[in-house]
């Protein structure tokens, strides 16, 4: 396979990916938005919230980190991967024929 094959094809890989982030990301901030509308207009989420004097388990920034580590190292996989799909030569394979 020739090398604008693969670069063809890993634009149009990074491009699907980029699209799916896109719309991940508009969903998010249209249910958020949502969210905060309704929210608004409920009258039992405007009470006090009850927080625990004593914290227990993780905070969440240590969840978020958690988190980002385990996609990072996952993206991180996922770009070697295809670098070495990218980076190994393509030799065909010599076969015998009958002559």
């Amino acid at each position: 396979m020739p090398p604008v094959m693969r670069l063809r094809d890993l634009l149009l890989v990074l491009v699907v990916l980029a699209s799916i982030g896109v719309g991940v990301f508009e969903l998010g901030r249209h249910v958020d938005t949502e969210s905060t509308t309704l929210s608004k207009q409920d009258s039992a989420l405007n009470q006090q919230v009850y927080t625990p004097t004593h914290h227990s388990g993780p905070s969440r920034r240590v969840i978020e980190l958690g988190a980002g580590a385990v996609g990072g190292t996952a993206g991180l996989i996922v770009l070697f991967s295809i670098g070495s799909a990218l980076a190994r030569p393509r030799r065909r394979k010599a076969t015998w024929r009958a002559g």
